[in-house]
């Protein structure tokens, strides 16, 4: 499994350019959707059998925070909402 989640990791960062992938605490992801003014359902969707969503142990109703390497922007943050599948 180690060996899985690493390889599976090491894939995201280079085709993706994800430099960091975690799962935010849930009152911080509440503080998030209220700022937003949005409801969970209103997040971009990622599968809990997503190879990224697996490699940092999220489960359906997390939601993760992914930064990703941009070349105009520097890095994008964009959150998602964990669903079943």
């Amino acid at each position: 499994m180690f060996i899985y989640c690493s390889v599976c990791l090491g894939v995201s960062r280079v085709s993706l350019g994800v430099k960091e992938a975690v799962v935010i605490p849930r009152g911080e992801a509440k503080e998030l959707l209220r700022r937003l003014r949005l409801r969970p359902w209103q997040l971009p969707w990622i599968r809990s059998s997503d190879p990224l969503a697996q490699a940092v142990g999220a489960k359906p109703g997390d939601v993760l925070k992914i930064v990703r390497e941009s070349p105009t922007a520097g890095e994008f943050v964009t959150y998602r909402l964990v669903v079943p599948g």
